[in-house]
């Protein structure tokens, strides 16, 4: 009798490289979120400068960098700038994404990291070229170390979602470096963008990363204690991506 050497979702995670990609949306979800989301940038743009929205209208959301000039792109896309309202998150919630990540774990959580009363699920945009729009490798476990977040109940786990939406695969997305969660790695707290962030101790250059191959749609589901960040956009247009973290019975 052959014994299923097939490793769970969960052992992967917790044994393994310690990040998955292999669920996607569907492509009409896939189509469905990135209008979602043009929507709410071109609202935001429109409380931001009414007197150019329509060229940004016209361009699109690929194409945002063409005109990012013309905001101050910092302020514009504050986090809670790019938070999904309540009626779109519960949309998104009956996708198949949300179904195959159940059919492994049972019933999830989507945490509300910032409190604002409903899950929370957010995305973001990086501009070719533009080292700023990227942080520093992190894992995401040190950011409640450092006062920032929400504990998972004490029969749960948490884990982060990242989905590419927008992307050019092999020169934008999302470094991870695998095995790291098994690692103590070194860093500190530095105030940056109104709390303090967690800021890597070790020479990021000497991380064995690497940059995964996502296609538009893709879900990575990783470890809390994986380190990981976004990549620098080496590609024509605007990255867009969206990200929230999900507790799950251990």
């Amino acid at each position: 009798m052959e014994m299923d050497l097939k490793l769970s979702v969960d052992e992967i995670l917790e044994k393994g490289c310690g990040y998955f990609h292999e669920f996607k949306f569907q492509q009409d979800e896939l189509q469905q979120i990135i209008c979602f989301i043009e929507e709410q940038w071109l609202n935001r743009i429109k409380q931001k400068s009414k007197e150019h929205w329509q060229q940004f209208s016209e361009i699109g959301i690929k194409r945002y960098h063409e005109l990012a000039h013309l905001l101050d792109h910092g302020s514009t896309w504050a986090k809670e700038a790019r938070m999904l309202p309540k009626n779109i998150v519960a949309k998104i919630r009956s996708m198949s994404l949300i179904k195959k990540i159940e059919a492994e774990y049972g019933s999830i959580i989507i945490v509300d990291e910032e409190k604002i009363g409903y899950e929370e699920i957010d995305w973001r945009l990086v501009r070719p070229n533009q080292p700023g729009d990227v942080g520093p490798f992190h894992a995401d476990s040190w950011f409640l170390e450092l006062g920032h977040g929400v504990a998972p109940p004490e029969n749960m786990k948490a884990i982060k979602v990242w989905v590419a939406l927008c992307c050019e695969p092999s020169l934008n997305g999302l470094k991870v470096v695998p095995n790291s969660q098994k690692k103590k790695w070194r860093y500190h707290g530095e105030f940056r963008h109104s709390f303090i962030k967690p800021k890597i101790d070790e020479d990021e250059d000497g991380l064995p990363s690497i940059l995964l191959n996502t296609q538009p749609g893709d879900a990575v589901l990783f470890h809390e204690r994986l380190l990981h960040a976004g990549a620098l956009n080496r590609g024509r247009y605007t990255r867009v991506s969206m990200e929230f973290m999900i507790f799950v019975k251990k």
